[in-house]
């Protein structure tokens, strides 16, 4: 691997990626240029406070060709970010609280397309069955502590509601809003984006600005209130990346002595390493098994599908190695 990067940040629409580029070069002097690696374009958008950043746009929603899961899956394993950072624009859920260009910051998601659709006392009534997991803890704590000193637009943490439909209709919005009465927002790649970096266990966090209100007058005003969401979102993570100096070398793992690096080599052997992946793998297996029941074949999210086929294919390949650590001793 001839690059590596700190961050890894993916944006979606071409507003996004040019907000994104042009706050990067008036900061670093450096000009974005595209490189490809692997089969993917990524910009290199220069060092910032210590960290190499790198940008690479995804197509929308999780779960289609080119979409956030295998964008962030092929940008982790062609460039080993530390994290990656989500950036762009989304709609918002409370016009009389809230404001177009107000920064949503995620804490949790709350992926809403895996459903359990039935009847209640005759009467039609929709659970939710999907994750609800946790932004990166540090990263939450380093978006939040980079806030304190920020006099831009009004940042927001919370809950984030993220699905496939590119919500336009308030009817819609609302329904979503009761199944999640804390969010703060919702967008269309967060799914992706947690599927990609926790299979890789690599840290994430979603961080994007209110574009619209989701209530059926998208195009109001779009262009403007796109651009200034988008701007205001890539402000405010170069913002957070010149805030303090991290170590990124610790954080990627490489704090660690040559002389411990062997020790920790000596120590542990294959059946030591295999045993607690086996096992991990297995309880993710029967989550994930657990999900996909909800479906038919036809109607299974195509992230779902993907993400299923490679945890049993990784479970395989766990049991075959510690069968044969088994028969040679």
């Amino acid at each position: 691997m001839t690059d590596e990067a700190d961050v890894l940040i993916i944006s979606v629409t071409k507003v996004e990626s040019r907000a994104l580029i042009q706050s990067f070069e008036q900061t670093t002097g450096h000009k974005a240029m595209p490189q490809s690696i692997g089969d993917r374009l990524y910009f290199n958008l220069g060092i910032v406070n210590g960290a190499r950043v790198f940008l690479t746009q995804s197509e929308m929603g999780s779960g289609g060709l080119d979409a956030s899961l295998l964008t962030v899956r092929k940008g982790i394993e062609s460039l080993s970010p530390t994290a990656v950072i989500m950036v762009g624009i989304a709609f918002g859920i409370n016009n009389q609280k809230q404001a177009i260009g107000d920064i949503l910051v995620t804490e949790q998601l709350r992926l809403y397309d895996l459903q359990r659709v039935g009847s209640q006392d005759g009467q039609y009534k929709i659970i939710l069955r999907g994750d609800k997991p946790h932004a990166s803890a540090w990263l939450i704590n380093h978006f939040k502590s980079a806030d304190l000193r920020w006099d831009g637009a009004k940042v927001r943490f919370g809950v984030v509601l993220t699905g496939e439909k590119l919500v336009d209709n308030i009817d819609f919005r609302d329904q979503l809003r009761s199944f999640e009465p804390e969010a703060i927002g919702g967008e269309m790649e967060g799914a992706g984006l947690y599927v990609a970096c926790q299979d890789k266990k690599v840290d994430w966090i979603l961080i994007k600005a209110i574009c619209d209100w989701a209530d059926g007058n998208k195009a109001q005003d779009k262009d403007l209130r796109q651009q200034t969401a988008a701007q205001n979102a890539a402000e405010f993570v170069l913002y957070a990346l010149k805030f303090t100096t991290i170590d990124w070398q610790k954080k990627r793992g490489k704090g660690l002595s040559s002389q411990s690096r062997s020790e920790l080599t000596r120590v542990m052997t294959n059946q030591e390493v295999v045993t607690p992946a086996l096992s991990m793998a297995r309880r993710s297996l029967a989550i994930l098994e657990e999900q996909a029941a909800g479906y038919d074949k036809l109607q299974m999210p195509t992230h779902l599908r993907i993400n299923l086929e490679e945890k049993r294919q990784e479970v395989t390949e766990l049991e075959s190695r510690f069968r044969d650590r088994e028969v040679n001793g």
